[in-house]
């Protein structure tokens, strides 16, 4: 009888030949009897499944599973499942747990939207994996919250997999969505949703993989060391696996330029930030031309390949955003701060380290201090530049000279070549390092791909006058 049912179930897709399906509505669930939620707190905090709980539940319609009673619904072709009916007659807040089963013929990437309509909120899981930290608003690099609708690109394996969504109701609409998009052509074909539980063994994972967020930035951070400015291209990486994945490799190539990097440990379905370090100028030519970043992944047992988008405006807008101060020395006095033995985390022993890669730790006390020296790039020159010590308190020296108070001007129309001398003596544990930030010269203000490739062009490494110019006269804009 299950087999009967599992294959009544199976979504029906009708692609015309040699077309690919592009989605596939989770329109299949079994939804789980009501729980009172909890008042004291988040009702997402607690968890209401017994035995298996949330991370292993496996239901089956019309069958008590885990303390609930679970009842398959149909909506065919809907992402959306309508749970008013299952509201408390006292109008109390209820948690009511939605699972499907997603059997694909291999592993595959694919792209997963889940939410909760309206003033619902959810918690979600894949494969057993919680997604607290996974998903993103659509279009959005930000982690998730509890509220809204969300989309990662997820592994699948070969075989059953599960998704459950657990969603507490609120004063208005209660409900989830979810729904399933391709990520390259064919990546959806043969993919299907089921409610009823497959018989035989479920599987729970797909064999150990490496997904990239499509889009690498870069992070609206630049450094300044010495006579250089770099930027930051952000790979944000998750591992899909039953357990976690060791010594993932990183090689990112972007105008000419390649960087290496090694993740010791990545957590399935918890993603990490990885930051690629390139000379400005390198993402600056790779943003103008469209070049996006060239990702190779290299991790036990698989490899895979692919190119990420970066974001001309992001760029400009690290441009005019607080610039690192990097390449600080020290100390000359008082306590000492060391520099680690090792090579820092996140560069290979046979690889030359990035020269940003080498960092002296930030200081935890008051009382250290620090010199850093530096030279006007072309591409700052003309501007006037203002030190920028939120998260660093202490008390600078520019130059030798004393200085006071929170509008400290480092130098006014800099020159190419100009050197800045910086002593600090820390007032207290520094947030992170300081910086500087451009003055009298506002950021172009909503810019598209486009337009942040024209301003970009503007700026020049042996000086930014036209860039100045237009600018300040709001040509453009």
């Amino acid at each position: 009888m299950i087999a009967i049912g599992a294959a009544a179930l199976l979504l029906p897709v009708v692609v015309a030949p040699g077309v690919a399906q592009e989605s596939v509505a989770v329109d299949r669930w079994l939804v789980s009897s009501p729980f009172p939620a909890d008042s004291t707190g988040d009702p997402l905090d607690a968890e209401y499944l017994r035995g298996s709980g949330e991370a292993g539940v496996l239901p089956d319609r019309g069958r008590t599973v885990s303390g609930a009673d679970w009842t398959l619904v149909r909506r065919d072709s809907a992402t959306n499942l309508d749970l008013e009916d299952l509201r408390q007659e006292d109008g109390g807040r209820v948690v009511v747990y939605a699972h499907a089963y997603l059997k694909s013929p291999e592993d595959r990437t694919i792209s997963l939207t889940w939410g909760g309509l309206d003033c619902t909120v959810v918690s979600a899981w894949l494969n057993g994996r919680s997604l607290a930290r996974l998903g993103h608003p659509p279009g959005q690099s930000v982690e998730t919250q509890a509220a809204g609708t969300f989309q990662a690109d997820v592994r699948i394996g070969f075989g059953y997999n599960t998704l459950l969504i657990e969603a507490a109701s609120g004063e208005c609409p209660f409900g989830v969505t979810a729904s399933l998009a391709a990520t390259s052509a064919g990546s959806l074909d043969g993919v299907r949703v089921q409610a009823s539980r497959p018989y035989g063994d479920t599987r729970t994972g797909p064999s150990p993989w490496l997904i990239a967020d499509r889009d690498a930035g870069p992070e609206p951070l630049l450094g300044w060391k010495e006579d250089e400015l770099f930027g930051v291209a952000g790979v944000r990486l998750t591992a899909f696996a039953v357990t976690a994945i060791h010594g993932a490799k990183l090689k990112a190539k972007t105008g000419g330029e390649e960087v290496k990097r090694q993740v010791e440990w990545l957590t399935p379905a918890e993603p990490e930030m990885v930051l690629m370090p390139f000379a400005f100028e390198n993402l600056r030519r790779a943003g103008t031309r469209g070049e996006g970043l060239q990702l190779e992944l290299d991790w036990d047992d698989g490899k895979s390949k692919d190119t990420l988008r970066l974001d001309p405006a992001a760029l400009l807008e690290a441009f005019h955003s607080s610039i690192r101060l990097l390449g600080w020395t020290g100390p000359t006095e008082a306590a000492p701060v060391t520099v680690p033995a090792s090579e820092p985390e996140g560069t290979e022993e046979e690889e030359e380290p990035h020269p940003l890669a080498s960092l002296i730790p930030l200081p935890t006390d008051a009382g250290v201090t620090l010199i850093g020296e530096w030279e006007v790039p072309g591409w700052l020159s003309g501007f006037t530049l203002r030190l920028d010590m939120d998260g660093a308190p202490g008390e600078y020296r520019v130059d030798s000279i004393p200085v006071e108070g929170d509008e400290i001007v480092l130098c006014t129309g800099c020159r190419k070549g100009d050197g800045i001398q910086l002593v600090v003596r820390t007032g207290g544990e520094w947030k992170r390092f300081p910086g500087v930030s451009i003055v009298e010269t506002a950021p172009p203000a909503d810019l598209d791909s486009d337009s942040a490739i024209r301003w970009l062009d503007l700026l020049d490494e042996k000086g930014s006058r036209k860039y100045r110019e237009q600018a300040a006269g709001g040509i453009g804009q």
